[in-house]
């Protein structure tokens, strides 16, 4: 299945303390043209993941096209000018594609134990190819990489959770044939997480209350020229499938994506690769007779390590997206914690 496993050791020169010297991101590369499977996105759905035990939602193929239309068009289909249109743009890309993927039923036992696990729930399955290469790259992050950047130390959780991946990456390996290719880091920034918390009136009804505060937020985010990439309500999922949920009155999962970002990431700067990461899950839960709603998200400062960027313009770049979201987040009443 797999002819050679290559390991990538990426030297970084972070201010971090936390050393691991561990495989952060797991690749399958597949060589040769195959341009008929890259653009239809048809190679990462022939991997077949509900086999595998996982739901593929918010299927967003073929990303490279809207950067073209959004930042590469000088002019509107009505002729007037594009206010978004790049003069110095340029396709680095032939491909790229995301899934959101999860196992909500899997997930429940693992969720009631550490919500945090939900900024990887659902996790980012990532297809590429650089017109600069013959190649393309499906995958994720590695489970010990979310594992770490979530903080969760419960054993069982950690074993139960790396097969579930584990399995993923078989499945990719069976559908894709090609090898294996892994990015290695050194460090992970010390603050892995961007946490809040933020005081929730509960009003007469809960899931009034907590669509009120839905639409608050999506309101706010999109205002900021976010896109809601996708959504998932693990509680209301629980509920319909008879699924017993005895700590959460709320849980949910959003996806984030700041299309500029993401250009400027995976096109301008050629860190396609950092898509593993992308769109961003903000993962938020009200235990049950709680006023306060817990919010947290992986920070955005992870692709620094990830990518290997030194670049000090690139890296202030990185991080005010946290402090972006930082901001959208107080407005919103959250405090950070």
């Amino acid at each position: 299945m797999l002819s050679r496993l290559v390991k990538i050791t990426v030297a970084l020169s972070l201010s971090a303390s936390v050393a691991f010297g561990y495989q952060a991101v797991r690749l399958n590369v597949s060589k040769g043209d195959a341009k008929e499977r890259n653009n239809a996105f048809n190679t990462i759905l022939e991997v077949d993941l509900e086999d595998a035990g996982f739901t593929p939602k918010d299927i967003h193929p073929g990303i490279e096209y809207y950067y073209r239309l959004f930042y590469g068009t000088e002019l509107l289909k009505d002729g007037k000018p594009n206010p978004q249109f790049k003069k110095d743009y340029v396709e680095n890309l032939d491909n790229l594609g995301f899934i959101t993927i999860s196992n909500e039923a899997w997930m429940l036992p693992l969720l009631l134990k550490e919500p945090s696990l939900g900024g990887f729930a659902p996790l980012n399955y990532l297809i590429y190819k650089k017109k600069s290469e013959d190649k393309t790259f499906v995958g994720t992050l590695t489970p010990e990489a979310m594992l770490d950047i979530t903080k969760i130390k419960d054993p069982e959780v950690r074993k139960t959770f790396t097969g579930y991946i584990n399995a993923l990456s078989e499945a990719t390996d069976k559908g894709m044939g090609g090898e294996v290719e892994y990015i290695e880091i050194d460090k992970l920034p010390k603050k892995t997480m961007v946490e809040f918390e933020i005081p929730f009136d509960r009003g007469s009804d809960v899931a009034e209350a907590k669509f009120n505060f839905m639409d608050k937020f999506e309101k706010a985010f999109e205002a900021k020229e976010y896109i809601i990439a996708g959504k998932r309500d693990f509680a209301e999922y629980w509920a319909d499938n008879g699924l017993e949920n005895n700590r959460y009155d709320a849980y949910w999962v959003y996806s984030l994506c700041h299309f500029t970002f993401s250009y400027t990431v995976f096109n301008v700067w050629q860190h396609p690769e950092l898509g593993v990461s992308a769109p961003c899950s903000m993962y938020m839960y009200l235990d049950k007779n709680s006023n306060v709603l817990k919010v947290g998200m992986p920070s955005v400062e992870n692709w620094i390590a990830f990518g290997k960027i030194t670049d000090s313009k690139q890296i202030e770049y990185i991080k005010e997206m946290d402090e972006k979201i930082k901001a959208i987040m107080i407005s919103l009443g959250a405090k950070e914690i």
